[in-house]
This record gives C-alpha cells, sequence and structure tokens, in this order.
C-alpha cells in the first residue's frame, strides 16, 4: 500500500476505532469484486456503526482525495458496489422503525429485505419489492438501484415507495431528502443547507423539454437518476428530494436511511405453471394474462431450462418455454379457471396447466425460477453465460417481437443464451454464452453487444437497465438512452453534488468500455 494510503487507513482507525477499519489482503480481495465481473481492488474498508461513523468517513477521505464507494450486500451485477478507495459497508446500520397508524418504516439500509418482510409479517404489512437476490440484498442497494423483482408488474419498484432518505453527501453534509414545496420554508432551509440544489432545479427547469421528450416508453428502470420524473413533479412546484438519490448507484449521496412505505399483506394467492410446446408463444401467453391483473409473471426459455434441470424440477423434454403467473388480489379462483379453460387450451402445452393454492407447493415453484440464475452462472466448462447484455428492458407489447430477436441473436453470433425475466413488465434478462478470455469469442461478444445496443435503443425503443442499474457495465450506453443534452444534466447534477468527484467514480456516468473492469481480461482491446 503507497504511503498516502496507508496514513489515510491510519486516520480511520485513529476516528473509528481498529475494529472498523480494514485493508488486509484477504480483506481488500474481498471486497473487489461484487456479483458482476468487474473486479477493482479499494484501499480500505470501513464498517461503520452510526451516521456519525459515516460523516467522519466522508470527511477524512475528502480532505485526502480518496474516493468512497458504499456498499451493502454486493449484489450488484453491474459493478456498482466495488471501488479504487475506501468502501463503506453499510451493513451494521440496520436499524428499524415501524409505524403502523402511518404504513410506513425507517430503516437501515444495511436491513436485510427478507428480514424486514420477516418482522412485519406478524403485523399484516407487506414491503412488495423482493429482488431475486433477496436471500441477500438489502435496503441501501435496493435504493442505490431502484430495484424492483419478480412482482414489479403490479407492485412497480423502490421509486414508488420510499417517502424519504437521509443522506450523507459528499461534504459530509446531511440532507433529509423528502418531497418539499418549491415556495416553502422547506426549500429555502434545504437551499441553505446545500446551495447546489438551487442550481440543479434551474438546470431541470431550463432543459425540462427536452427531459420529459427524453421518457422511453418502458413501465421502469434503472438508467440513473429519473429526470423526468423529477421534472415533472417540479413543474407542479415540488422537488421530489429522495429521487435525486434513487437510482444515482452512490454516486450523490451515502443513505443512512430510508423511510419506506408498506402495503396490507395479500389474504391470499394462487400461482400457476403453464409449460409450452413452442418457445414463440411465449410472448402472445404473456400478452393475454396481463389485463387479468398478475402480480408476477415470469418466463423461463428452453435452453435456460435445459440449465435448471428438467428431471430435477419435474419439466418435461419437450418443453420449450415455462411461464409462472401469480395473481394476489380479486376472486382467485375465477382468475386461475379462466386461465386453465379460456386461455391455455388457445396454446400447446407440454403437460396439463397447473394451479397451486397451496403455500408450500407455491414455495416449491417459485423454488425452480429462483434457482436459475445461480445455476446458470455454476454452468461448466469455458463458456459461461455472461452478464453484459443481461437486463434488457423493451415496452410491454414489443415482448413477443423483443424474446424472438434475443434468441436469434445468440444464434447469429455462434452461442446460446439463457432468457428468462420478468414478462410481464417487459424487463427479459439474457445472459448469452461465452468465454472472454477467448479472442474469437471476445470479439463475437464485442459484435453482439453492439447489435444488441442498436436493436434494443432504436428499433424497440427500450433500455438497457430494467432494475439491475447502469455500474461500469452500461455506462457507456446513457448518452444514448437520454441523448446528449439529458445526459448533460445529469452530469451536472454530479458535479453539483459531488465536485470532487469522489462518490463511486467509475460507476454510471462513464464512457469506458464496458469490458475494462472486467476480471481475467486486462482491459483487453479489440482486434
Amino acid at each position: 500500500m503507497a504511503p498516502g494510503n496507508e496514513r489515510v487507513a491510519d486516520d480511520l482507525r485513529a476516528s473509528l476505532g481498529s475494529d472498523r477499519v480494514f485493508d488486509d489482503e484477504i480483506t481488500l480481495r474481498t471486497y473487489s469484486t461484487d456479483a458482476s465481473p468487474c473486479f477493482v481492488v479499494p484501499k480500505a474498508v470501513v464498517l461503520p456503526r452510526s451516521e456519525d461513523e459515516v460523516i467522519r468517513t466522508v470527511r477524512l477521505c475528502a480532505k485526502a482525495g480518496v474516493p468512497v464507494t458504499p456498499r451493502a450486500a454486493g449484489t450488484s451485477l453491474s459493478g456498482a458496489a466495488i471501488g479504487p478507495g475506501v468502501i463503506l459497508d453499510v451493513t451494521r446500520l440496520s436499524s428499524l422503525e415501524f409505524d403502523a397508524a402511518a404504513s410506513r418504516v425507517r430503516a437501515g439500509p444495511g436491513l436485510p429485505i427478507l428480514e424486514l418482510n420477516a418482522r412485519l409479517k406478524d403485523r399484516g404489512a407487506y414491503f412488495p419489492i423482493e429482488p431475486g437476490s433477496r436471500e441477500w440484498c438489502r435496503i441501501g442497494g435496493m435504493v442505490g438501484h431502484n430495484a424492483s423483482g419478480y412482482q414489479s408488474v403490479k407492485y412497480g419498484q423502490m421509486r414508488d415507495y420510499v417517502l424519504g432518505l437521509r443522506v450523507v453527501l459528499a461534504d459530509s453534509t446531511v440532507l433529509e431528502a423528502r418531497d418539499v414545496l418549491l415556495d416553502g420554508p422547506a426549500w429555502r432551509h434545504a437551499v441553505a443547507q446545500v446551495p447546489a440544489l438551487e442550481s440543479i432545479r434551474a438546470d431541470l427547469e431550463d432543459h425540462r423539454d427536452a427531459i420529459l421528450r427524453s421518457r422511453r416508453p418502458v413501465k421502469k428502470h434503472a438508467c440513473g437518476m429519473d429526470l423526468a420524473r423529477i421534472a415533472a413533479r417540479t413543474a407542479q412546484g415540488v422537488f421530489p428530494l429522495a429521487d435525486l438519490f434513487l437510482g444515482s448507484e452512490g454516486t450523490l449521496g451515502i443513505v443512512t436511511e430510508a423511510t419506506l412505505k408498506v402495503v396490507p399483506a395479500p389474504a391470499a394467492k394462487v400461482t400457476l405453471l403453464l409449460l409450452l410446446e413452442r418457445f414463440d408463444d411465449l410472448g402472445p401467453l404473456v400478452r393475454e394474462l396481463r389485463p387479468l391483473g398478475p402480480s408476477a409473471l415470469e418466463g423461463i426459455d428452453g435452453d435456460s431450462l435445459d440449465v435448471l434441470g428438467r428431471d430435477a424440477h419435474g419439466i418435461p423434454p419437450t418443453a420449450r418455454a415455462l411461464l409462472l403467473v401469480e395473481f394476489d388480489e380479486g376472486d382467485l379462483d375465477a382468475i386461475a379457471d379462466r386461465v386453465i379453460r379460456t386461455i391455455a387450451p388457445r396454446y400447446a402445452l407440454s403437460a396439463p396447466a397447473e394451479v397451486a393454492s397451496d403455500p408450500a407447493r407455491q414455495a416449491a415453484l417459485w423454488a425452480a425460477r429462483r434457482a436459475l440464475f445461480p445455476t446458470l452462472i455454476r454452468r461448466p466448462g469455458r463458456r459461461r453465460p455472461w452478464g453484459f447484455v443481461e437486463d434488457p428492458i423493451v415496452p410491454a407489447e414489443a415482448v413477443p417481437d423483443f424474446i424472438r430477436f434475443l434468441s436469434d441473436l445468440a444464434h447469429r453470433h455462434g452461442t446460446v443464451a439463457g432468457i428468462y425475466g420478468h414478462l410481464g413488465d417487459g424487463n427479459t434478462h439474457y445472459r448469452p454464452v461465452f468465454d472472454p478470455t477467448d479472442p474469437e469469442d471476445f470479439e463475437r461478444m464485442l459484435a453482439l453487444r453492439r447489435e444488441f445496443d442498436d436493436a434494443l435503443l432504436d428499433r424497440f425503443h427500450g433500455a438497457p437497465s430494467g432494475e439491475h442499474g447502469i455500474g461500469r457495465i452500461r455506462g457507456e450506453t446513457l448518452p444514448r438512452v437520454w441523448g446528449d443534452e439529458v445526459y448533460g444534466v445529469l452530469q451536472r447534477t454530479k458535479a453539483a453534488l459531488d465536485p470532487g468527484g469522489l462518490l463511486n467514480p467509475g460507476v454510471l456516468l462513464t464512457s469506458a468500455p464496458w469490458y475494462e473492469t472486467w476480471g481475467g481480461l486486462e482491459s483487453r482491446e479489440p482486434q
């Protein structure tokens, strides 16, 4: 470790204690990766136990010019939870207060989502955003990525439930980020506390028309701050301050507490399993089911079923697609009967459609879906399902054509791909199988990525991330997603709140190639 870096770690230890700061080789290697293929070795890792310790860490790092990357469970699939400076692991900030009268909770960024819902269950309440990594993910990372999950077709994403945030800014100021009236005392107080907010507001106003035109016709996205939503609210005289930090991936501030809306727990659910003989029927079937109001619509293609293991899950060898659909509201028996008697017979099925009302059987059906991603990434051999195009979202009506495009794209570039995801809202997970250390396969990856980006953005009018974020893997696409004018607003917002560029550098607003920080590629340049 360089002398300057060692001094920062020593200063942090002097301020926080030796049980909070680590810079040994094993810890640094552990925190140099997240759930993405990216690899960046930090200088030190800090595990604060309070907001005050977060503030002291940020202040010391700013004085030394050392970057800070907030990290919760490290489940980022886009490389947003690793960084070259100090990793601020917030998992010990896991407080929880429940306000039953207001149907809200105040939660620390390190609180696991499963723990939150376990503690809400006895109170008849529920927080409906449960990502596929729910066994590990925590509130802070979900805020940073504007996460969603299996039930996003009905319940949306984090932005629909965040009522307020406490955020430590780059200059160590603590901002209470919530909706404030622009002509009221709360806004004047916020600007007195953080003068940069006024320049951000003026910039949004100057470019409001371009921002609103930049909106893509998708139900959700995780492509940075939702400027269109903010611009629309400010036009109504309200600045939704929390929205600045939702989806910002730790580049604008460090969340130390989130106030979240919760909903009543569903009284009952019904889950249906449909196994299709034809992959091309998956999109049309999803289109027929959406008007019935499902709470989840999950699809898996035939190649992914092969990897998952058909025998282990009782999947017939002829099935080329699986669709899991769940309802948690309305006359569940009547809805299930309509699907079984009216809709399903119009499609060739590999087995009779199954209806599950028993929680144990429902859990077993969902277990197969939840096992898919872990099983895919453990695929044997040098060719693996890499996540460099894995989280696109398109308008829901475009899903059938988009699924066919993805399948054909993989075949044309000499490979196969896992295709699965939250098809009810147009969010697909796409994992082509390649060996990026093979020069020929790497060239195929580059070519596939170029064609994928062009089709997604121009032909399908989609966005590169529905829920997993931009991180280091998709940053170079953002100017095309939002246009140069709106991208400039994003850049100036970052510069206004973090003029030194010390919060999570290399993430979100980056022009670096998607492969630059991939471990084992040594920043390989195209041939």
